[in-house]
């Protein structure tokens, strides 16, 4: 957990989970929504100091609900997820609606063990590939027997507005209710200190409903992000880029950066990160990645990150 939020102490995850064999082991409790690989990605362990802004844009949070987790043969893992929400993290009871949200993700590790790590920190000798899919379906409703709920509030559209805002679509009404279809595509390979990772996301919002007329039923929005680093020297210094863009209805939003990791001691558990970033008008609002909606131009950042 962390002090970020308004709460005293915002507790990220606690479950209770059940091994029933070697392969297969359930979850009860509040963790991540089982979709987006990069968003699944520990945050340690992301190849920059924040989340592409495509994965920010499109990815779930966290919920409660129940998980199940398994591993077939030696080399693919999926996951099942049904839970109260698409973002329902620290949002009271009264501000949730009592729609079900359905997930999972499912990847294949062909060539070995791609473990947790998109950098190349262990310098592989052979060529390691990772390839997954992931997709979301959740209902959601702003407003129920005439009272607001918050748990909708967190769709925009592709130039930054919130979905359920007044006059988002059509003036002066609002969005009551919509329905989430948002799919993934993955990749990613290292080798010899080389890595590479990029993701595609697909998400349709339908059977939109106001309180009023709307002049759409239904919107797709779209959008990607691919990443590539190199050792420069192996296991200390880290070279890594990125492009990432968001389209939709009403905008196209592009992200560029470059950023260097910094390993000084001989392990992977303390690193040292600078990286550059460009948007030309973001999209989203995310305070823990320090980018607002609108925000336009450089933003550098730095973080020093320790494990034990």
């Amino acid at each position: 957990g962390d002090t970020d939020g308004r709460e005293t102490i915002d507790f990220f995850d606690y479950y209770l989970g059940w091994e029933l064999n070697d392969r297969l082991k359930v979850l009860i409790g509040k963790r991540k929504v089982s979709a987006s690989r990069q968003w699944l990605l520990s945050a340690r362990n992301t190849r920059m100091i924040a989340r592409p802004v495509a994965c920010n844009f499109f990815r779930p949070d966290r919920t409660t609900g129940i998980f199940a987790i398994g591993e077939f043969g030696e080399s693919t893992y999926c996951e099942l997820m049904c839970a109260n929400g698409y973002q329902t993290a620290n949002i009271a009871p009264l501000d949730a609606d009592n729609l079900f949200t359905f997930a999972g993700p499912h990847s294949w590790e062909p060539l070995g063990d791609f473990e947790n790590q998109i950098i190349d920190y262990e310098t592989s000798e052979g060529l390691l590939v990772r390839v997954g899919h992931s997709f979301v379906y959740s209902p959601n409703s702003s407003v129920i027997l005439g009272v607001p709920q918050g748990e909708a509030d967190f769709v925009r559209l592709s130039d930054g507005t919130g979905l359920i805002e007044p006059d988002a679509l059509a003036p002066g009404v609002t969005v009551s209710s919509f329905k989430i279809y948002l799919y993934s595509v993955d990749f990613a390979a290292r080798c010899r200190g080389w890595s590479v990772n990029c993701e595609v996301f697909l998400r349709w919002i339908e059977e939109l409903e106001g309180d009023g007329a709307l002049p759409i039923r239904d919107l797709f929005q779209k959008g990607y992000y691919v990443e590539g680093g190199r050792f420069l020297v192996p296991g200390k210094l880290d070279l890594n880029a990125r492009l990432s863009h968001v389209s939709g209805m009403l905008a196209e939003r592009w992200e560029y950066a470059v950023g260097l990791n910094w390993f000084p001691l001989d392990t992977s558990k303390m690193k040292i990160s600078f990286d550059v970033s460009y948007l030309d008008g973001s999209p989203l609002h995310n305070t823990a990645a320090d980018i607002l909606v609108g925000d336009k131009g450089m933003l550098l950042r730095t973080q020093f990150q320790a494990e034990f």
